[in-house]
């Protein structure tokens, strides 16, 4: 008898792989015990959506930190100093996983890592998928960033001369890279207006109508229902579907802004970078925010587009997590579809539209410099950046990666046979180890 194949993951030696699982702390899980005198970072669990931490939320105010020693004592006496800076302190969830993965990022401390894989489910699928869209963090080596520290202004931790170790060093050393698995995702955060909705806007009640109906026999039978793509398209809702689900483009379900979720660390970070987008500048290096030149929305849009496609991104979607959520009118997350399978396959499907849309501005900016032949080639023969015109050093890393035949697929997508809502399952199949593990 045949044995069966390796799975991926036992490919690696135990003491060669490190599991991290970090603990995003609710007031109700209590206290853990430690002997550290630190408080333990909590994240508010009841808001307008559970469970905060998944979509970048600041965290509760620390209680005030008592120093073990007092800072006036030369001697080094037990005190009861109260350290004011702490006392208020809160820090992003996606703030947490930066410092964490520029932690093993850091060469000094991890110089034979190789490979950082990133793995969420459900709410923590929603957590990578929103993290690794609006991160700035140098670690993911995208061709334009900056190496400041995106929550007090400060430089990263690097080298006593102030470099930052995130490039090659002479050595050769290279950053690890990248990857981010969103396993069954209950929401996206959309990078446009745009969502699968039916196709002749005044029949939208009906046809969702019999959807529903349709969805429910199906689901009996198969449990494996999806709406028919043939009747939908990407397009801006009406204005009439707009005042119906006036929310539905407000962060997280899309990237405007939404006083219901606060998450500084998102919006500050999408300025961030944006401010550093060639088209933001001045030919005399100023940034041209305040001359009312600035970029609009929808250039806005295609360099954040731009950056989370050439970020290593796999979405894991259970071939049977399509248990109906609720309608997708705005009753539950607004125009995105009825079940967690076909909200990652519409999502999905949209930035393959976003990639060729992209690529076209690729293909006109070539022919308008007359010039099919800008790639530069790195290290092992890796086409690194393009050319075009004026796009951004994203735009640029974009378009270079585009097949032999033309066409680009932005991330991966893997639907788990014969799963459903399950991470243990989803992460134990064949499917899912490909996911996380292939090259």
């Amino acid at each position: 008898k045949e044995a069966p194949p390796t799975p991926p993951q036992l490919d690696h030696a135990i003491d060669e792989v490190l599991v991290i699982a970090p603990w995003f702390l609710a007031p109700s899980d209590g206290t853990p015990s430690s002997s550290s005198p630190l408080p333990f970072l909590k994240w508010v669990d009841h808001a307008a959506v559970s469970h905060t931490f998944r979509y970048g939320a600041e965290s509760i105010p620390s209680s005030p930190i008592v120093n073990n020693y007092n800072n006036n004592n030369n001697e080094g006496e037990e005190g009861n100093d109260i350290d004011p800076a702490m006392s208020s302190a809160t820090i992003s969830s996606y703030g947490v996983m930066d410092v964490l993965l520029e932690t093993l990022c850091n060469r000094v401390h991890y110089p034979n890592l190789e490979r950082i894989v990133v793995v969420g489910h459900s709410a923590g699928g929603q957590f990578v998928h929103r993290w690794g869209l609006s991160s700035n963090s140098w670690c993911f080596g995208d061709d334009t960033h900056d190496n400041t520290n995106k929550n007090n202004g400060a430089k990263t931790e690097g080298d006593n001369d102030g470099d930052v170790d995130n490039a090659d060093d002479e050595d050769g050393a290279t950053l690890p890279s990248v990857r981010l698995v969103a396993a069954n995702p209950r929401s996206y955060a959309y990078l446009d207006e745009r969502r699968y909705l039916p196709k002749h806007a005044a029949n939208v009640g009906a046809i969702m109508e019999a959807h529903s109906k349709q969805n429910k026999e199906e689901e009996e039978e198969s449990n494996t229902a999806l709406s028919p793509f043939d009747e939908l398209e990407y397009r801006p809702p009406t204005p009439s579907e707009k005042d119906e689900c006036q929310a539905y483009n407000r962060y997280c379900w899309g990237l405007e802004d939404n006083p219901d979720l606060p998450a500084p660390y998102v919006t500050g970070n999408i300025d961030r970078l944006l401010s550093t987008d060639p088209r933001r500048r001045r030919d005399d290096g100023e940034d041209d925010r305040d001359d009312g030149n600035n970029l609009d929305a929808k250039n806005a849009d295609e360099v954040l587009f731009l950056r989370y496609a050439s970020r290593d991104v796999v979405y894991l979607s259970g071939e049977r997590d399509t248990k109906a959520l609720g309608n997708q009118l705005c009753h539950e997350d607004g125009y995105q579809g009825p079940s967690r399978r076909e909200r990652s396959e519409r999502f999905y499907a949209s930035l393959q539209v976003r990639g060729e849309e992209a690529l076209e501005s690729c293909r006109s900016r070539r022919d308008d410099d007359g010039d099919d032949d800008d790639a530069t080639v790195g290290k092992g023969g890796k086409v690194e950046d393009l050319v075009v015109g004026e796009g951004s050093g994203y735009e640029g890393g974009f378009c270079a990666r585009q097949g032999e035949d033309g066409a680009m697929r932005v991330h991966g997508r893997i639907v788990v046979k014969d799963v459903g809502h399950d991470h243990a399952l989803i992460f134990q199949s064949a499917e899912g180890q490909e996911g996380m593990f292939s090259n």
